[in-house]
């Protein structure tokens, strides 16, 4: 049995509507145990008997039948979300949010050029498969990196979540 992070891409927006406490029993009933969900958004940590391929088979399978639409995951072990957590490179402060774009990786020389030209408060930094993001508050859908990844090409295949909920979401060590 093995701990996993579940990031759901795409819900409870354009008419695509999952609630939290059914997310929580289609998983348990697709043979998740300790299902435990953050805000309406799609994210979960839960334990499964598998890997996390298997698991993002079972899981998009479930979803997409239970709430009638192609559901889009991304899954994580909890170890791997630690050590994103862990790794922010950037000093935090109170003018800037703090955000990992999930599957965002591949879009890191993309998204340097973006905020490369013209110059721009705005950082980012690729850790795997994964993209930190950094920008001014209030700015966060109007950025190069967030025009960017609206694309269709980052759009199906990325979600952004907040590091603060993230923190959330790392299990306590044992």
């Amino acid at each position: 049995m093995s701990t996993y992070v579940m990031f759901l891409r795409g819900i409870n927006v354009g008419g695509i509507r999952v609630p939290m406490p059914e997310l929580r029993k289609v998983l348990a009933d697709a043979g998740c145990r300790d299902v435990t969900t953050w805000l309406a958004t799609g994210n979960v940590r839960l334990d499964f008997d598998g890997s996390a391929e298997e698991l993002k088979q079972v899981a998009e399978q479930a979803i997409g039948d239970a709430f009638d639409y192609e559901a889009y995951v991304l899954v994580r072990d909890a170890e791997s979300l630690r050590e994103l957590v862990e790794s922010w490179p950037f000093t935090p402060d109170e003018a800037h949010h703090r955000y990992i774009v999930l599957g965002g990786g591949s879009a890191f020389e993309a998204a340097q050029a973006a905020i490369d030209a013209p110059p721009t408060d705005e950082h980012v930094a690729a850790f795997g498969e994964d993209l930190y993001w950094r920008c001014l508050k209030g700015s966060t859908t109007s950025t190069p990196v967030a025009k960017l990844l609206a694309k269709r090409e980052y759009k199906a295949t990325t979600t952004t979540r907040n590091l603060n909920t993230l923190e959330k979401m790392v299990p306590d060590q044992a």
